[in-house]
């Protein structure tokens, strides 16, 4: 728990420095707070490279997703960052990444070789967008260990790293 507290902690501090670097201002940010403590729905989706990511194969875990697209500046802006926190923990077998997007496969290739994304990333995913109904971009989510929301924040600020921590 301790562990998780930690991971937390370092993935909010990194994305609210980031924040203060010119993500939108806060009154953009749409903290979904209804759905916090509720069930996550069922999801199943594979990444660039053929991989399944699904709520079956995370069960017991903590999990992170950052819904972005290529043309969003918040979402490029939040990728180093991301990927910082992902390099420091992607050993650790209870926290899983996956970046998503809508946008299509041959385009993400393109953005990827510009903006390298460490964790895997999930493309033509509108299906995936719209069962976590996201209506913003960038939009972080954390599941909990139980498979329910903890986190849900759209916008340029978030405090992913302490979420995780606390899940």
């Amino acid at each position: 728990m301790l562990k998780m507290k930690q991971i937390a902690f370092v993935i909010l501090s990194l994305v609210f420095i980031s924040s203060l670097k010119g993500y939108p201002n806060n009154a953009s940010l749409n903290n979904n707070s209804d759905l916090i403590g509720k069930r996550v729905p069922d999801f199943s989706m594979k990444d660039i490279n053929g991989n399944l990511i699904s709520s079956n194969d995370t069960k017991g875990k903590v999990v992170v997703l950052n819904f972005w697209f290529a043309a969003c500046k918040p979402c490029i802006k939040e990728i180093p960052e991301l990927n910082e926190v992902y390099e420091k923990y992607k050993a650790d077998t209870n926290v899983v990444f996956a970046s998503i997007t809508f946008d299509k496969l041959d385009r993400v290739t393109t953005f990827l070789k510009k903006y390298p994304i460490q964790y895997p990333v999930v493309a033509d995913a509108k299906d995936i967008c719209n069962v976590f109904k996201t209506t913003g971009y960038p939009t972080n989510i954390v599941i909990d260990k139980k498979g329910n929301y903890f986190e849900y924040i759209t916008g340029g600020f978030s405090q992913i790293g302490h979420q995780i921590s606390s899940s």
